[in-house]
């Protein structure tokens, strides 16, 4: 009798192992449940960027209050965080008119172009995209760039997702700064 309830105490066991393992394999792949419905100063729809991230229960940010690139701010920073871990970046950069931006770092990642501003790029985990910002009072040069983790899609989808969230950081920078299209 005592062989049998060993025998059935470790059928129990492994199939409690298994049950679990199961649980914890759909929670690894679920996408997170509480996020926000923009990031970054409201430049990305969250339902964007998510299939980017990677799998988790929350998406945070830690950014500024307002998207602002006044003269003698020339940089700002979005981190967007799964369960508190920095998952995608995306930065600003105010520079003066006629400015380049060098992007030689990038090629062993393989870019493609991006066929808007003066110059863009983007690859799996990212975007880069250089243009002029043209406001009633100034033109200064604007360098946006998209920093995000390896995600779990193809190569090709990775691209059309950054390629869209770069065209709708345009945009947003755009409107914020008062630039003219």
């Amino acid at each position: 009798m005592s062989a049998a309830r060993s025998a059935g105490a470790a059928v129990a066991v492994l199939a409690v192992g298994v049950l679990l393992a199961g649980c914890s394999d759909k929670k690894e792949n679920a996408t997170a449940s509480e996020m926000p419905e923009r990031l970054c100063w409201g430049a990305f729809d969250a339902k964007t960027v998510a299939p980017l991230l990677g799998s988790g229960k929350k998406i945070t940010e830690d950014t500024r209050d307002a998207f602002s690139l006044a003269a003698d701010l020339n940089k700002i920073t979005c981190r967007v965080q799964l369960d508190g871990a920095t998952v995608m970046t995306a930065f600003a950069w105010r520079k003066p008119l006629g400015s380049d931006a060098f992007w030689q770092a990038y090629d062993p990642l393989h870019p493609d172009k991006l066929d808007m501003g003066r110059k863009g790029l983007v690859w799996d985990g990212g975007a880069a995209l250089l243009y002029t910002c043209r406001t009633p009072t100034e033109a200064f040069e604007l360098e946006l760039r998209i920093d995000n983790g390896p995600a779990s899609i193809d190569s090709a989808k990775a691209k059309a997702l950054n390629t869209q969230l770069m065209k709708d950081y345009q945009d947003s920078t755009r409107k914020q700064l008062n630039c003219a299209p």
